[in-house]
């Protein structure tokens, strides 16, 4: 008998430990990370402020907090790491396409394959993250 109930609490711990959630499970993202954000069928780029298990807790770039919100995996879309040779160096020159023109200016910040940039002679308002199509050396 004493046998018949070690194996039970045994077999139990072993079944059930498989469907407590791991202490070590990964998040699909984690505070900083950059990325895009689906919303009403269009993807915006974002940026996490907070993780728990497989939400994120976003910022769209450009809105209000107001915006702000926690979404799931089927919305979110980190940004792959940009391949070395060709990414951009954080203080590096370059030309910056807005609005079908090329404006000159510097990378401040890089996350992913993302960057906060800065156009030359031009105030902070106008700083924005922008991705690699919009870039050129």
């Amino acid at each position: 008998m004493k046998k018949q109930i070690t194996f039970l609490l045994l077999l139990t711990t072993t079944l059930f430990s498989g469907l407590a959630p791991s202490a070590n499970a990964r998040s699909i993202c984690s505070p900083g990370q950059r990325g895009d954000v689906l919303w009403k069928g269009k993807w915006y780029p974002a940026q996490v402020l907070n993780a728990k298990g497989n939400r994120c807790y976003i910022t769209y770039d450009g809105y209000s907090k107001s915006w702000d919100e926690w979404v799931g995996p089927a919305r979110f879309r980190p940004y792959a790491p940009a391949a070395a040779q060709n990414a951009y160096q954080i203080g590096q020159s370059v030309k910056i396409l807005w609005k079908g023109k090329w404006y000159p200016g510097r990378i401040l910040e890089a996350s992913g394959n993302s960057y906060f940039i800065t156009y030359d002679g031009y105030s902070k308002s106008w700083d924005e993250w922008v991705g690699p199509a919009r870039l050129s050396r």
